[in-house]
C-alpha cells in the first residue's frame, strides 16, 4: 500500500542517498545535489515551511546521533545520516538567511545533537568529522544571525560554550601512559576555534547581550595564545602579522562584511595530502580570531574583552579550562610578566585607534581597585602591562592622562603609606613616567607637571589643609570619570593616614612623586614632542591592506616615519589615522612654584631628589631665554613676558637656597607647620626667623646644646653641591630671570654666611665653619656662571677668587638625575666627607663678606649683554639689583612675580597682557594686574599659592584706567619732597626700593578732583612714613616715554606689589 508523503518530507528524504549506499557515502557524506537544490528552492519560496523542514531534520538528527554513539554498522550508518543532515542544515542556513527566524531553533538543536554524538567515549576518541561538520553549520548560523530580527537565546549561548570548550580540550592518547595526543589536540582545537571565528564575525557578539558571549569566547582564545608551546619572539612576530590582517594561519581570517554578501567556511578535520596542524597553527588561529574580535568591537566590548582576560588570568573565567592531563601543575599566567606585557601590547594594537585607551584604562582601574595588601606577581604584572602600553609604539588617542596620572599617583602614595620600601614603587614610577611619551594637546606635559606638583604641595601642608586640597580633591574625578566600578580612594587614603601617618611616609611619598616627575620629563625629552590627533581616513577597500594604505597616506598611523607615535594601525580597516598637529608647549616655570620649599625639607633624600628634578627641568625642559636680539618675525615672546613667567619661581628658589644653606636645623616645630594655610612657601620666612633670631629656642645662636643632632638635621655637603649645580643650570636656561632674581640673594647669602655661621671659641664645632664655606661656594659658583653668561669678567674673576679659597667638599661634581626610583642615599655629614673642607679653620675675614656686592651689581648693570638681553638700561638694572633682600621679601616677590617689568597701576590699555599668569589666582581673582586669561587656566582642586583680595591699589588701577593721568600719586607714593642718603639708610627694611611706583603729574587739568586724586588726598592706602621714601628717580624716564621716547630708557619703572 502506498502511503502519500507531505511535500516537505519527500523533499527531505530525497536528499539522502539510498539506505544501502548510506554507510558507504563517506568520507564526503554529501547529500544528493539535485534534490538538495529542490529542497532549498522550496524553502526559499515558502519560508513558513522551514519550520516543518527543520523539525523533520531535527528528529532525524536526534535518532542518528543516538545510533552514532553505538558501535558496528548501525553506528556507521547513523554517523553518515547525521553528517548529511548537518550538510543540509548548513545549506539551508546559507541560502535561506532572510528567513532564519523559522529555522534557527531546529538548526541549533541539530548542531547540539551532533556535538553530543561526537563526544569521546571509553571505546573511541572524539569524532572529529562530526565535530567539524557541526562547526561548519554553526559558522553559517552565526554568520547570518541578525540580532535586530532574531533573538539570541540560551540555545545559541550553549552552543558557543560547547565550541569554546572544544577549543581548549585536552584529548588523551589511546595509550593513557603517553598523556595528551598532540595531533588530536591540535585538530580538535582548530575545529573549536573555527566555530568561534564564525561567532566573532557574527552580529550577535556585538549586540546588547555581548558580555555573556564575550565571557565565553575570550578565555578560549587567550588559552590558546599562551607561550608554553611557542616562543615569545614568535608571538611578537605573529602579533604584528595579525595587526596587518595577515596571520600565519589565515583559514579563519575574519572580515566582517554586510549581511547580504557574507559567505561561510567549510571546517574540516583533515584534508588529504595536507600535513597535520602544528601548535603554531593553533596559536596563530587564536591570535587572528582575537584580533578580529577586538577590531570590530566598540569601547564597551573592548572593555569586556580586557576584563575577561583579567578574569582568565585569575583562573576564574566563565569557561572551565581543563587542567593538564600529564600531572603537571597549572601555573598562573600572572607569573609570566613578559608574556602578560606582550598580551597587553597586542590587545592595544588589535583594537581600533579610537578605543585603544580603553585597554589601558581597564588595566589601571583593576590595578587600583585590587592593589591592597602584600605585593604579588599579579600586581607587578598589571603595572608592567600598563607600562608596556604607555612606553610602546602605540598611539592612545582619547586617553585621559590626568585621570591615569591621578589613579597611578594615588596608588603610589597608598603603597608608600603601607610600606616605604614597597617593591611595587619602582615599576609604578616607571609606569607613570610613560605618560610623558603621549602628547595629544599642547599643554599636556605642563598639566602633568602641575598635577604632580599640586600633590607634592598638598603633602607638605598640614593634615587638615592637605586632605581637602589635594589628597581628596585630587581624586574627585576617579569615581566620576573612570569607566567601570571604581573604589573610593578618598576614604581609603584617609584611613591609611590615620593608621600610618608620619614624617617618614610623607617624605617618601614626596620623593616618589618627584621621581615620577623626573621620569615624565625624561620620557618627554626623549620623544619627538609632536602632537598627534586623530583624523578620518578613507578605506581603500572593505578589508585587507587598502585601509592601511589610506591610513598611511593620511600621515598618521602606522607606516609613517619611525618617530611617528602610534604608529601601527589598529588594522587595515580602521577609519581613523594620526596626523601631526604641531609641537607641544614647554613646561611653564610657574608650574613648580609651590614646590620650591622642598629644598629645605628636613629629609635629606627629598632635598636631593628635588635638586635632581630641578636639574632635569632646567637642563631639558624650560624654554631658554635668548641672550641675542631675536628677529621680530620669529620672536616667540618679548623678554618681559618670558621673565614674568619665570621670575616668580626663581625668587622662590633663591629664598629656599638661602634658608637651606644657613639653617642650623631644617626641622621646624610642629606648631610652625600647623600654621601653614595657603602654600608651603609660607614656611620659608618662619624657618629663616627660627634659625636667625638669637632669642628663639633652638635658634642658631641660642646655645650649643644638641650639637651632634644639629649637624644631621642641617644641610649636608651633597645639598650644597646639588643646589649650586641646579642654580647653574637655572642660569643657563633662564639667564635674565636668574640675573634679576638671584643676584641680591647671592650677595645676601655671602654676607649672612659670615654673620650667622660663626663658631664661638667655647662652642663645639657643629659644622658651622663647613656650612659657611659651602654657602659661599654656592654663591660664588652661581655668580661665576652669571659672569660667564653675560661676559662680565670682573664678576667671574671675583667669584673664582672666592672658590680658590674654599677646599673641596669631596663629593664633586655632584649628583645627576637617576634613571628610575632608587633607595634613599645614606646621610653623609661634613664630619665624614673626604674633602679638605673639614681641615679649613676660621680666619679673621670669616665674618666679613668675601664678595663685594656693590662691585658685582655695578658690573652686571653695566654689562651690555645683560642690557641687550633684558631690554633694560644700566640705571633700571642697578636700581633693581640694589633693592633690599631677605627671605620674607623674596617669598612676597615669588607670589607676585615681581620684576623690573611689572606694569604700573596706571598701565596703558594698549599694553599687551601676559600669556599666562606666573602664579595661580584664587577663586578666579586676578592679582597685581595679571592677565585675565589666567582665569581660564585656573583649575579646580589645584593648590592655590596666594590669597587674593581687592586692595586700594586694585581700586586705583580700575579708576586709573578711566582717567590715566588724573592721579598725583600712584601706589601710595608721592613725588613731593626728597631724602638724603642718610634718610634712605634709615628706612625700615621692608620699605624696599623695588616697591616704588611711577608718579604721574596732573597734566590733564583736573586739579585733583578725580576719584584717584580724592583717594590720594585722604591718604587711603598710604603708609604713614611714605613721605620719607623720596622722589622717584624714574620719573624723568616715564615722562620721556609718555611723550614718545623709545629705547631702553623708556622701560616701565620698578613697581613690584606689596604682598606681605
Amino acid at each position: 500500500m502506498c502511503i502519500p508523503k507531505s511535500n516537505h518530507k519527500k523533499l527531505v528524504d530525497d536528499c539522502y542517498p539510498a539506505p544501502k549506499a548510506l554507510a558507504t557515502s563517506g568520507p564526503e557524506y554529501r547529500p544528493n545535489s539535485n534534490e538538495l537544490g529542490r529542497l532549498t528552492y522550496y524553502a526559499e519560496n515558502k519560508p513558513a515551511k522551514l519550520t516543518k523542514v527543520g523539525n523533520l531534520l531535527d528528529s532525524k538528527a536526534q535518532a542518528d546521533a543516538r545510533a552514532a554513539k553505538a558501535s558496528g554498522p548501525a553506528a556507521d550508518k547513523g554517523k553518515a545520516s547525521l553528517m548529511i543532515t548537518l550538510a543540509i542544515t548548513k545549506n539551508l542556513l546559507t541560502e535561506c538567511k532572510s528567513s532564519l527566524n523559522y529555522f534557527i531553533k531546529p538548526a541549533q538543536s541539530i548542531i547540539a545533537s551532533a556535538l553530543d554524538a561526537a563526544q569521546a567515549t571509553q571505546a573511541r576518541p572524539r569524532d572529529l568529522e562530526i565535530s567539524a561538520r557541526a562547526a561548519s553549520a554553526f559558522y553559517a548560523l552565526a554568520s547570518f544571525l541578525d540580532p535586530a530580527t532574531t533573538a539570541v537565546d540560551d540555545g545559541f549561548q550553549r552552543l558557543l560554550r560547547s565550541f569554546a570548550s572544544l577549543a581548549v580540550e585536552r584529548p588523551i592518547s589511546v595509550d593513557a601512559t603517553q598523556g595528551e595526543d598532540a595531533e588530536q589536540r591540535n585538530r580538535t582545537r582548530l575545529i573549536g576555534l573555527g566555530a568561534l571565528a564564525g561567532a566573532v564575525g557574527s552580529d550577535a557578539i556585538y549586540s546588547s547581550n555581548s558580555k555573556s558571549l564575550i565571557a565565553l569566547i575570550t578565555p578560549a582564545l587567550i588559552e590558546n595564545a599562551k607561550a608554553n608551546r611557542v616562543t615569545l619572539d614568535w608571538l611578537r612576530s605573529e602579533s604584528n602579522k595579525a595587526s596587518e590582517g595577515e596571520p600565519t594561519y589565515a583559514e579563519f581570517n575574519i572580515s566582517k562584511k554586510p549581511l547580504a554578501i557574507r559567505s561561510t567556511r567549510s571546517i574540516s578535520a583533515h584534508v588529504a595530502g595536507e600535513k597535520d596542524p602544528s601548535s603554531e597553527d593553533v596559536v596563530s588561529a587564536s591570535i587572528g580570531t582575537l584580533r578580529g574580535l577586538l577590531h570590530h568591537a566598540d569601547a564597551t566590548q573592548v572593555q569586556s574583552v580586557v576584563q575577561n582576560v583579567i578574569v582568565w588570568l585569575d583562573n576564574k573565567s566563565a569557561l572551565s579550562i581543563p587542567a593538564p592531563s600529564d600531572g603537571r601543575q597549572a601555573v598562573s599566567q600572572w607569573e609570566d610578566t613578559d608574556w602578560c606585557c606582550w598580551l597587553a601590547q597586542s590587545l592595544c594594537s588589535w583594537t581600533p585607534l579610537q578605543y585603544r585607551f580603553v585597554v589601558l584604562d581597564t588595566l589601571v582601574d583593576h590595578l587600583v581597585e585590587n592593589c591592597e595588601g602584600k605585593a604579588t606577581t599579579k600586581h607587578l604584572s598589571l603595572i608592567e602591562m600598563s607600562r608596556s602600553i604607555l612606553t610602546g609604539q602605540l598611539s592612545l588617542i582619547g586617553l585621559s592622562t590626568s585621570d591615569t596620572l591621578s589613579n597611578l599617583s594615588a596608588l603610589a602614595v597608598r603603597r608608600v603609606y603601607k610600606d616605604t620600601r614597597d617593591s611595587l614603587l619602582p615599576p609604578l614610577v616607571d609606569c607613570i613616567s610613560g605618560l610623558g611619551t603621549h602628547v595629544y594637546y599642547a599643554d599636556q606635559i605642563n598639566d602633568i607637571v602641575e598635577e604632580i606638583a599640586g600633590r607634592i604641595a598638598a603633602l607638605q601642608m598640614p593634615e587638615t589643609a592637605s586632605d581637602a586640597a589635594s589628597v581628596k580633591g585630587g581624586n574627585t574625578n576617579l569615581s566620576a570619570v573612570h569607566r567601570g566600578q571604581q573604589q573610593d580612594l578618598n576614604s581609603h587614603i584617609h584611613r591609611q593616614r590615620l593608621a600610618n601617618a608620619g614624617p617618614e611616609q610623607r617624605d617618601e611619598s614626596i620623593r616618589v612623586l618627584l621621581f615620577c616627575l623626573q621620569g615624565v620629563l625624561r620620557a618627554t625629552h626623549q620623544s619627538s614632542g609632536e602632537i598627534h590627533k586623530a583624523v578620518d581616513v578613507k578605506d581603500g577597500s572593505n578589508g585587507g591592506a587598502g585601509g592601511a594604505t589610506a591610513s598611511k597616506q593620511a600621515g598618521g598611523g602606522a607606516g609613517g616615519s619611525e618617530d611617528d607615535k602610534g604608529k601601527a594601525p589598529a588594522s587595515g580597516e580602521t577609519k581613523l589615522g594620526l596626523a601631526h598637529a604641531g609641537t607641544r608647549n614647554r613646561v611653564l616655570p610657574s608650574s613648580i612654584l609651590a614646590t620650591a620649599s622642598l629644598l629645605t625639607s628636613p629629609n635629606h633624600a627629598v632635598r636631593l631628589a628635588y635638586a635632581q628634578t630641578l636639574i632635569t627641568l632646567f637642563r631639558d625642559e624650560f624654554d631658554r631665554e635668548q641672550l641675542e636680539r631675536e628677529s621680530s618675525v620669529f620672536a616667540a615672546a618679548p623678554i618681559s613676558e618670558k621673565v614674568g613667567e619665570a621670575i616668580g619661581v626663581v625668587h622662590a628658589l633663591g629664598a629656599a637656597v638661602h634658608v637651606m644653606c644657613l639653617s642650623k636645623s631644617l626641622s621646624p616645630p610642629a606648631q610652625v607647620l600647623s600654621n601653614l594655610r595657603e602654600s608651603p612657601l609660607e614656611l620659608l620666612p618662619q624657618l629663616d626667623r627660627i634659625n636667625a633670631d638669637p632669642g628663639r629656642p633652638g635658634s642658631l645662636n641660642s646655645d650649643a646644646s644638641g650639637a651632634s643632632a644639629g649637624e644631621a638635621s642641617a644641610a649636608l655637603p651633597i645639598d650644597y653641591v646639588a643646589a649650586a649645580q641646579a642654580l647653574e643650570h637655572l642660569v643657563t636656561a633662564l639667564p635674565c630671570s636668574a640675573a634679576l632674581a638671584l643676584t641680591p640673594m647671592l650677595i645676601a647669602l655671602d654676607r649672612d654666611a659670615g654673620s650667622r655661621l660663626v663658631v664661638n671659641g667655647a662652642t663645639v664645632n657643629t659644622g658651622f665653619n663647613q656650612r659657611r664655606l659651602s654657602s659661599r661656594m654656592v654663591a660664588a659658583r652661581v655668580l661665576a656662571k652669571l659672569g660667564e653668561t653675560f661676559d662680565v669678567s670682573s664678576v667671574s674673576k671675583a667669584a673664582q677668587n672666592v672658590l680658590a679659597q674654599i677646599p673641596s667638599l669631596g663629593i664633586e661634581p655632584g649628583p645627576s638625575p637617576a634613571a628610575g626610583l632608587t633607595l634613599p642615599p645614606e646621610v653623609v655629614p661634613f664630619s665624614v666627607v673626604g674633602g679638605g673642607i673639614n681641615a679649613a679653620g676660621e680666619s679673621s675675614s670669616s665674618s666679613s663678606p668675601w664678595i663685594d656686592g656693590s662691585s658685582v651689581i655695578s658690573s652686571l648693570a653695566s654689562s651690555s649683554k645683560l642690557q641687550s638681553a633684558t631690554r633694560l638700561d644700566a640705571t633700571v638694572l642697578k636700581r633693581w639689583l640694589e633693592r633690599d633682600w631677605n627671605v620674607n621679601m623674596a617669598v612676597d616677590e615669588a607670589f607676585a612675580g615681581s620684576s623690573p617689568y611689572a606694569q604700573s597701576s596706571l598701565a596703558s590699555a594698549s599694553q599687551q597682557p601676559s600669556r599666562r599668569a606666573s602664579f595661580t589666582p584664587i577663586n578666579d581673582a586676578l592679582v597685581n594686574g595679571s592677565n585675565a586669561s589666567s582665569a581660564s587656566v585656573n583649575r579646580p582642586n589645584r593648590l592655590s599659592i596666594s590669597a587674593a583680595s581687592t586692595s586700594v591699589n586694585d581700586l586705583r588701577e580700575a579708576l586709573g584706567s578711566v582717567s590715566p593721568n588724573s592721579a598725583k600719586h600712584a601706589n601710595g607714593y608721592s613725588d613731593d619732597g626728597g631724602l638724603s642718603p642718610a634718610d634712605v639708610d634709615n628706612r625700615r627694611a621692608h620699605r624696599r626700593e623695588s616697591r616704588r611706583g611711577p608718579t604721574i603729574g596732573s597734566s590733564n587739568g583736573n586739579n585733583g578732583t578725580s576719584a584717584v586724586a580724592i583717594l590720594d588726598s585722604l591718604k587711603v592706602g598710604v603708609d604713614e612714613n611714605v613721605s620719607r621714601l623720596g622722589p622717584d628717580s624714574s620719573l624723568s624716564e616715564i615722562k620721556s616715554k609718555n611723550v614718545g621716547a623709545t629705547g631702553a630708557g623708556g622701560v616701565a619703572p620698578i613697581s613690584p606689589p606689596y604682598a606681605s
